[in-house]
C-alpha cells in the first residue's frame, strides 16, 4: 500500500507541476480565439465566450508564407551546415589518432565561457565587410559555424562506438571517409536527432541574430515579425491576433518534438546528456 501510494503521489505531483508549467499555453491558445476586450479583461476568462477563427486568418495575413519559409530556411540551413562541420571534426578527433587531440578539445570547450552576446559586434562586422547583410547565407553561416558543442557532443558518441568496428573496416581496405559514412554515422542516428531537434528550437526562436544580419522583408524570420505585436507598438492589430500569431510559430516546433521525440529519448539515454 504505501509503495502504491508513493506512486500515486509521484504521478500526483508531475500533473500538478505539468499543469503550472502549461498555464501560460494556455493562455496563449485561448487567448488565440477571443476578442480584444476578452484578452484585455480582468479578471481574465479561461475559455473564449465565442471562438473567433479570423485571428489565424489575419495572423496568418500580418506574418505572410514567405516569412514561414524564410524560417524553415534558416532553421534548417544551421542545421545542415553545423551537421556538416561537427561530424567529419567528431569522428577525427575520436577515431583517428593525430597529435594535438586534447590541446583541440580545450579549445572547444573555451566557447561555452563566452556569452553569445559578445560575439554579435564581430559577427556583424565580418558579415558586413564579406557584404553578407540581408542574405540568407549571412544569417546562416556565422551561426551555423558557431558548432563546437556538436563537436563535441559527437565526439564522445563516436568515442562509445567499438573500436573493432572501424579497425575491421580499415582492414578490409575501406578509407576513413567510407567508415564514417557506412558505419559510424547511421549509428549515429539517435544522437544525430537529439541534435537536430535542439538545434531546430535554437535557430527557430533566434531574434537578435536573425534581425542584426537580414532585417529587410524579404529575409524577415518568424520573431522578427511577431517582435511588433509583442511590444504592442502595432496598435491596428488585436492582442488575439498577436497570440494566435504566437499559436503558428510554435505549432513546428511542437511538430518536431513530437516527431522526433523518440529518437531525442535514445538520444540523451545514449549520450548521457541531461
Amino acid at each position: 500500500m504505501s509503495r502504491t501510494a508513493s506512486v500515486l503521489l509521484r504521478y500526483l505531483a508531475i500533473a500538478v507541476i505539468g499543469l503550472l508549467m502549461a498555464v501560460p499555453l494556455l493562455f496563449m491558445l485561448s487567448g488565440s480565439l477571443k476578442s480584444a476586450a476578452e484578452v484585455s479583461q480582468f479578471p481574465p476568462s479561461l475559455l473564449p465566450s465565442v471562438p473567433i477563427w479570423q485571428n489565424f486568418a489575419d495572423a496568418w495575413e500580418f506574418l505572410t508564407p514567405r516569412v514561414v519559409v524564410n524560417s524553415f530556411i534558416f532553421a534548417f540551413g544551421v542545421i545542415l551546415v553545423q551537421l556538416a562541420i561537427s561530424i567529419p571534426a567528431a569522428f577525427a578527433l575520436a577515431k583517428i589518432p593525430f597529435r594535438w587531440t586534447g590541446l583541440i578539445l580545450g579549445v572547444l570547450i573555451i566557447p561555452h565561457f563566452v556569452p553569445g552576446n559578445l560575439s554579435l559586434i564581430p559577427l556583424y562586422v565580418i558579415t558586413n565587410e564579406l557584404g553578407l547583410l540581408n542574405t540568407y547565407a549571412g544569417m546562416i553561416l556565422p551561426i551555423g559555424g558557431q558548432c563546437a558543442f556538436a563537436v563535441l557532443l559527437f565526439r564522445q558518441f563516436f568515442v562509445t562506438l567499438p573500436k573493432g568496428l572501424t579497425d575491421a573496416a580499415r582492414l578490409d581496405g575501406a578509407g576513413w571517409f567510407r567508415v564514417l559514412t557506412s558505419i559510424t554515422m547511421p549509428l549515429a542516428g539517435p544522437a544525430m536527432a537529439t541534435y537536430c531537434s535542439v538545434t531546430f528550437l535554437t535557430a527557430w526562436n533566434m531574434y537578435i541574430w536573425p534581425l542584426l544580419a537580414a532585417p529587410d522583408p524579404a529575409h524577415r524570420v518568424l520573431n522578427v515579425a511577431l517582435a511588433p505585436l509583442a511590444s504592442g507598438s502595432n496598435v491596428q492589430i488585436s492582442p488575439a491576433v498577436a497570440l494566435a500569431g504566437a499559436v503558428i510559430a510554435m505549432l513546428p516546433v511542437l511538430l518536431v518534438f513530437v516527431v522526433s521525440q523518440k529518437w531525442y529519448v535514445k538520444g540523451v539515454a545514449g549520450t548521457g546528456i541531461d
